[in-house]
C-alpha cells in the first residue's frame, strides 16, 4: 500500500522549490522529486529526500552559496531524513553522458564541501535520471517526459552496478560467523537491481525487497525480511546470521557483476 507523503514533508518540498525559484530564476527549468517519495513508500523515519534541480547554464559560485545556506535550513526542519539533491545543466540531458556532470550536489556526505569546489561528475546521476523518468514526480517547471531522455541501458545497469559492488564489498568486512545488523541499504538495493535484471521493473528499495521474497531462494527470506523489517521501522529488525548475510551478498553480485 502506498504511503501519504507527510504534511511536513508537503511544506519542505514546497519551501524548496520557492527557494529554488528564487535563487535560479529564469536560469531554472524544472524541479523533479524522484525516490521513495515519489513512489509512495516514503519512511518519515530514515528515508532520503530526493531531488533533482534542472538549470538552462552554469552555476554562479553565489548562487551555490545561496543553495548550500539554503538547503541545510531546510535539512535541518527535518533531521531525521537526509537530503540528497543535485542540481543539472539541461545539455546533460539533451547530449547524455556517463559518468554525469553535475553543477552542485548537497548530500549526507557533500554537506560540508565549499561551495567553489561543489562541482564534478557522479555515476549515480544516471539511475536517478532514469527514475525520474519513469516514476517521478514534478514540483515545478517542464513536464518530465519533454526534459528527461530514456536513458540506455547499458549505462542504467553500469550504475546500479557500480553502487552493488560498493555494498557487497562492505558486507564482505562483516564478521564470518554467528549473528550481526541488517545491512538494509544494500539488501534491498541488490534486491531491486536484480529486479530490474530480470524483468526491467523500476522498484523502490521496499518493492525491490518485496519482490526478492517472491523470486529469490527462499534461503535469503530471513535476511530480506529483516532489512524490509528494518526499513519500515528503525530498529525493529534482529540481527542476522552474518555467514548468510555474506552469501546472499555474493549470490546478488554474481548476477549483478556482469554489468559492471
Amino acid at each position: 500500500m502506498k504511503t501519504a507523503m507527510p504534511q511536513k514533508v508537503k511544506k519542505v518540498l514546497e519551501e524548496l522549490s520557492n527557494f529554488f525559484q528564487e535563487v535560479l530564476g529564469r536560469n531554472l527549468v524544472g524541479i523533479y522529486l524522484h525516490g521513495s517519495l515519489a513512489m509512495g513508500c516514503f519512511n518519515p523515519a530514515s528515508s532520503d529526500i530526493d531531488i533533482i534541480a534542472v538549470i538552462k547554464g552554469k552555476l554562479s559560485l553565489q548562487a551555490k552559496n545561496k543553495l548550500q545556506a539554503g538547503i541545510r535550513l531546510s535539512s535541518k526542519k527535518y533531521p531525521q531524513n537526509e537530503f540528497e539533491i543535485s542540481v543539472v545543466k539541461q545539455d546533460v540531458l539533451r547530449k547524455f553522458k556517463y559518468p554525469t556532470p553535475f553543477e552542485f550536489h548537497f548530500s549526507k556526505s557533500s554537506k560540508n564541501v565549499s561551495a567553489k569546489n561543489n562541482t564534478g561528475y557522479d555515476n549515480d546521476l544516471v539511475a536517478h535520471f532514469a527514475m525520474v523518468k519513469k516514476r517521478g514526480l514534478c514540483l515545478y517547471g517542464k513536464p518530465i517526459r519533454s526534459i528527461f531522455p530514456n536513458i540506455p541501458k547499458k549505462y542504467f545497469l553500469k550504475s546500479i552496478a557500480q553502487d552493488a559492488k560498493w555494498s557487497a564489498e562492505n558486507v564482505r568486512k562483516a564478521k564470518e560467523k554467528g549473528k550481526c545488523p541488517v545491512p538494509t541499504y544494500a539488501v534491498l538495493n541488490f534486491c531491486r537491481a536484480i529486479a530490474f535484471i530480470r524483468s526491467n521493473e523500476f522498484f523502490s528499495k521496499k518493492e525491490g525487497g518485496e519482490w526478492g521474497l517472491k523470486h529469490l531462494p527462499k534461503k535469503y527470506a530471513p535476511i530480506i525480511k529483516e532489512a524490509l523489517k528494518k526499513y519500515r521501522k528503525r530498529n525493529s529488525a534482529k540481527t542476522v546470521d552474518s555467514e548468510l548475510l555474506k552469501q546472499f551478498s555474493e549470490y546478488s553480485w554474481n548476477v549483478i557483476k556482469k554489468y559492471y
